[in-house]
């Protein structure tokens, strides 16, 4: 964990000492676990957990052209979103494989952020500023900018309200507005990773760690816990929610993910349409398939998928549920066996049965 390649967060100093394990993550050490995945799971599902998310990009794309610009670059209208909302979308290479799923903030039709996967950053980056040069718009990255905090689970709205301002548990899904705390501008959206309700929290990053420490010492009585990637990994598979580099890469695109909600297909002349718009006609694209199994036979991606003694595919994420203590996974498959099906995980040269299931698997109180 001491390898100077990893670059550390602004919390990096706070998360060790609140204990945290450390893992390499896309370039960055992040907090792998605090008291134990299992304990961090159930605090989002049941009271709240605080993440540190700051290895994310930010983009910033300004300009007389920006909205005719991103939407010639994304999947989804960015043209509909009004001012103050967020829009989750996919960027595609010309043949359809995904380069980044991202969240595009719109500020205004001259202004937007867009926070990408960190894996991501300087290819999408390098990627915009090379289809920049046709239009009037500058592509900035303002990674450095933000550390960012994810608050999440049922108790996230009641404590962030107690620290801010009323006004921030009011944000509806998919919306942002900039606050103050101690005369730092925070921007906040109600977005997350988890399948729970919760906040996304862009702050200086020399506030960051001050910040931390309020929202911790504010919701002990709540439960909250710091949380990790690990926990997180497992909640955003719960929630059915895909992860660039398995259920999304630069060989799986938006349509075998199932994200076709996220194309609009109504509009034209967006990088990829052409091969996105033939895979959906095409009945030999594999896709995204939720499957349930048991505890004993946890789907590992790379796992061969069987249906009937055929080989339909792969798993691309699996892992216990603690929430519905059961195993569960995705995979990549075609044919696409409908819901309740029995297929085959190949496991260590034996198999196992697997409930097909529609996903998400698990959706939040409401």
């Amino acid at each position: 964990m001491e390898n100077q390649q990893l670059q550390k967060t602004p919390l990096y100093n706070i998360c060790r000492e609140a204990g945290a394990r450390f893992a390499p993550f896309a370039g960055w050490g992040l907090p792998l676990q605090f008291s134990g995945i299992l304990q961090e799971v159930e605090a989002v599902r049941e009271k709240a957990g605080l993440f540190d998310v700051s290895h994310m990009g930010e983009l910033e794309v300004t300009g007389r052209e920006a909205t005719l610009f991103l939407n010639k670059m994304f999947t989804n209208d960015v043209e509909k979103i009004g001012e103050h909302r967020i829009l989750y979308t996919l960027l595609c290479f010309p043949d359809g494989g995904t380069l980044d799923d991202l969240l595009v903030y719109k500020f205004s039709p001259e202004h937007f952020m867009l926070v990408v996967n960190a894996v991501n950053t300087t290819a999408v980056f390098q990627f915009l500023k090379a289809q920049a040069g046709a239009f009037q718009v500058e592509v900035t990255d303002r990674s450095t900018a933000f550390a960012l905090l994810a608050l999440q689970g049922p108790a996230a709205a009641p404590l962030i309200g107690k620290i801010l301002s009323p006004a921030v548990p009011a944000l509806k899904p998919f919306r942002f507005q900039t606050f103050f705390w101690q005369e730092q501008p925070l921007l906040i959206s109600r977005t997350g990773y988890t399948g729970e309700d919760g906040f996304e929290i862009y702050i200086p990053p020399a506030h960051a760690e001050a910040f931390w420490r309020t929202l911790m010492e504010a919701g002990k009585e709540e439960g909250l816990l710091p949380a990790g990637l690990g926990a997180r990994d497992v909640l955003r598979q719960e929630a059915g929610l895909p992860l660039y580099g398995q259920e999304l890469s630069s060989r799986i695109s938006p349509v075998q993910a199932g994200l076709e909600s996220f194309i609009a297909w109504e509009k034209t002349g967006f990088s990829g349409e052409q091969a996105l718009r033939n895979e959906r006609q095409d009945p030999l694209t594999p896709k995204r398939i939720g499957l349930v199994s048991a505890r004993a036979a946890i789907p590992r991606p790379g796992f061969n998928v069987y249906w009937d003694e055929r080989l339909i595919g792969k798993i691309t994420s699996g892992t216990y549920s603690p929430t519905l203590q059961k195993a569960i996974g995705m995979a990549l498959v075609n044919p696409i066996p409908p819901a309740g099906t029995i297929v085959q995980l190949e496991i260590r040269g034996k198999f196992q049965p697997a409930e097909v299931v529609a996903l998400p698997f698990y959706k939040r109180k409401r």
